[in-house]
């Protein structure tokens, strides 16, 4: 490993965001939510300023990563990203089948999702290695008719890279009611997690890669009432509540899976302040992000953990942490509640009927 350098770490930043997270307990949720967006970009600066060749750096991270994958797999591996057609996804995908992976891109639209092959296989020369499936992640009998699908045509899956997310988006309902960002960024991750489950149990060593972000450092919590309707509505507070519930569901389902001693493991993990597609639905942020990708991470540099903890040797034993820049961190206390882990599962159960099968 001493081939690979890691970004620097900021051990000020650590410490603001635990500040910050003292803060959302008399702060409001949209302030501390936009704090802690400002800290990353901070980040970023200071990282570039120490790190010139960040990216030069980043590219032999993932090359390592990836020789170290082929080396050691066996049979037909199989992975799945959700949201693999764009941004972060797409270059987690195409770091899986540059490894040897057949991956399965999970997306809404089969054509962004085969547009995102085609590009693939022209940048890599691999053929055959990548498919996709329609999943729309709002809709929880979609993401039970995609787990239906891919049960049916694969009886194998060994990474699971719960990627797509959406944030700071005008209020909106999933199919099943259900606040938009915390009904696509949790609730149909859990279902799709879950019902995949017992395939990634009955692999060699199945790995879950959980998306989630800074953005749970500016919520003390997750109000569960203000799930249903717009009252209280914030687009970068909801967008807190679900990258919360996905640390807190990380730390729940660890806790079921060393129960039951099953080697599959499950980590959480944040990319950094990206230019990437989430602010697709916020014009004035759009705007500003033109200027703001001189200073914002490329999607290769922060889909970095994601790969990291999808295809890195040595972690198996690792499970129910959350990394950043391939490093794990202290997140949000209260993701470390187990009283709030708890509730989150059981919420999840009442939101979705969907409990632990194996």
């Amino acid at each position: 490993m001493s081939t690979v350098i890691l970004p620097p770490r900021a051990h000020w930043h650590d410490r603001l965001m635990l500040w910050i997270s003292k803060l959302s307990l008399t702060f409001p949720l949209g302030l501390t939510a936009t704090v802690v967006g400002i800290m990353e970009v901070v980040l970023n600066i200071w990282q570039l300023a120490y790190q010139h060749d960040l990216v030069a750096q980043t590219k032999r991270r993932r090359q390592f990563w990836i020789d170290q994958a082929k080396a050691s797999i066996t049979g037909s591996p199989v992975a799945i990203v959700t949201g693999g057609n764009a941004g972060l996804g797409y270059e987690t995908a195409k770091a899986l089948v540059e490894a040897g992976y057949l991956t399965v891109i999970a997306c809404r639209t089969e054509g962004r999702g085969q547009a995102a092959i085609d590009k693939i296989e022209a940048e890599t020369g691999i053929k055959g290695k990548a498919t996709v499936l329609p999943l729309d992640l709002s809709s929880q009998a979609s993401v039970k008719a995609f787990t239906r699908e891919f049960r049916s045509l694969h009886s194998r899956l060994d990474i699971l890279v719960n990627n797509a997310g959406m944030m700071d988006i005008p209020f909106g309902l999933t199919a099943e009611g259900y606040e938009m960002q915390f009904g696509v960024n949790h609730l149909g991750h859990y279902i799709l997690t879950l019902e995949l489950l017992p395939l990634l149990h009955d692999g060699p060593q199945g790995r879950i890669v959980v998306l989630s972000s800074g953005a749970l450092y500016s919520s003390d919590q997750i109000n569960y009432d203000l799930l249903k309707s717009a009252k209280g509505y914030s687009r970068l507070g909801h967008y807190s509540y679900s990258k919360l519930a996905n640390l807190l569901f990380v730390k729940a389902l660890n806790r079921r899976l060393q129960q039951k001693r099953s080697k599959v493991t499950i980590n959480a993990c944040h990319p950094g302040a990206c230019s990437t597609e989430l602010f697709r639905h916020n014009p004035l942020m759009n705007l500003v992000m033109i200027p703001g990708k001189i200073v914002c991470r490329s999607p290769l540099v922060g889909a970095m953990s994601s790969v990291y903890l999808a295809l890195a040797p040595g972690l198996e034993n690792v499970s129910g942490e959350y990394f950043f820049d391939q490093i794990p961190r202290v997140p949000n206390p209260i993701a470390l509640d187990e009283k709030a882990q708890e509730l989150l599962w059981t919420k999840s159960v009442e939101f979705t009927g969907v409990d632990l099968k194996m």
